[in-house]
């Protein structure tokens, strides 16, 4: 049956190419090895590897390509490092005092001010002032409002230097550094949340961050996870009786009875030891089923004798120890 139209060109096409026919090209045994030669081999023939095929390279690259900035979001950028770039222009790097630069020449003071300063000691310098601005005493470096404020300064650096540097070598590793540091803040934030929510909402306000209302308490297990959209109402009860629960043993603050500082929470408050304790107290006579068929006479005065199973048994002598601090006593 006699091939007609494109299929039997493709198929008289084929059949020249393997089984010969043209000027230069082997028979039907050679054309294989024909278009070996020309367009290099066809799968991977060797012993013991499996036979796999290989395809041929056509010269055509895939290259990734990142959708369009839009004008709103270049703007948004420019002005965002047109802020970066803000900072007063005489205040003084590495923690330095006008009193430390009272004595210099202008042009030393110029150049230990911000006015010959890097990126990093600016950023440095930032994070200086907010550690000053929300430290709750000296020396405090990892409050959670100290550690808000720390890591966005680092934040807005980072992003600083993504848009500076779009296109260089480790901008996958910025972004993945990106990502950790909006973590970390964001559980610092949560911390916050939960400790001191007017302290939350200030923070929030000086630093620009949206004032989010975290759903606490929840699981952490997605399978676990609650939709406040999509409960019922016996759910919620559930949930309201648990979290009465949670708060009826929940730790509890000690504080300085002086001064009102929190020193620490504790899950056991220590309550001041009852005058009675160790003590005898008087019992009501009353009738009972055994020997003596009553209260002895001096339960009831409350003058019986109680005993202390840990106290110092007879014949118990102290050790004479060093005194520490004072007169040596021989």
């Amino acid at each position: 049956m006699a091939l007609f139209g494109r299929a039997g060109l493709a198929a008289r096409q084929v059949a020249s190419h393997l089984g010969g026919g043209a000027a230069g090209r082997p028979g039907a045994a050679g054309g294989i090895a024909w278009h070996a030669n020309r367009w290099g081999p066809m799968c991977q023939d060797v012993r013991t590897i499996a036979r796999v095929r290989i395809n041929r390279w056509t010269g055509v690259r895939a290259i990734k390509v990142g959708a369009p900035k839009t004008e709103w979001q270049i703007a948004a950028e420019k002005e965002f490092l047109a802020m970066r770039e803000q900072v007063p222009k005489d205040a003084l790097l590495w923690y330095l005092t006008e009193d430390d630069v009272r004595k210099l020449s202008p042009e030393m003071r110029k150049c230990l001010s911000l006015r010959c300063a890097s990126n990093e000691e600016k950023s440095k310098w930032r994070k200086h002032q907010l550690i000053r601005k929300f430290q709750r005493k000296p020396f405090d470096t990892n409050s959670p409002a100290v550690r808000i404020a720390v890591l966005t300064e680092k934040i807005m650096r980072l992003r600083a230097h993504l848009l500076r540097n779009p296109n260089r070598w480790g901008h996958q590793m910025g972004k993945i550094s990106m990502a950790v540091k909006l973590s970390q803040r964001q559980k610092s934030m949560k911390v916050l949340y939960k400790t001191d929510f007017v302290l939350y909402q200030t923070v929030c306000k000086e630093l620009g961050l949206r004032c989010v209302r975290f759903a606490v308490p929840s699981s952490k297990d997605p399978a676990k996870m609650i939709n406040a959209q999509a409960i019922d109402g016996d759910r919620a009860k559930f949930l309201i009786r648990q979290r009465l629960y949670h708060a009826k043993f929940r730790p509890r603050e000690m504080r300085d009875p002086q001064t009102n500082q929190l020193i620490r929470y504790t899950r056991h408050p220590m309550e001041p030891v009852p005058e009675s304790h160790g003590k005898a107290l008087p019992t009501p006579q009353q009738v009972s089923r055994a020997w003596p068929y009553s209260v002895r006479p001096d339960r009831v005065a409350g003058k019986q004798i109680v005993y202390n199973p840990t106290a110092a048994g007879r014949g118990f002598l102290p050790g004479r120890l060093k005194p520490v601090g004072g007169p040596s006593v021989d």
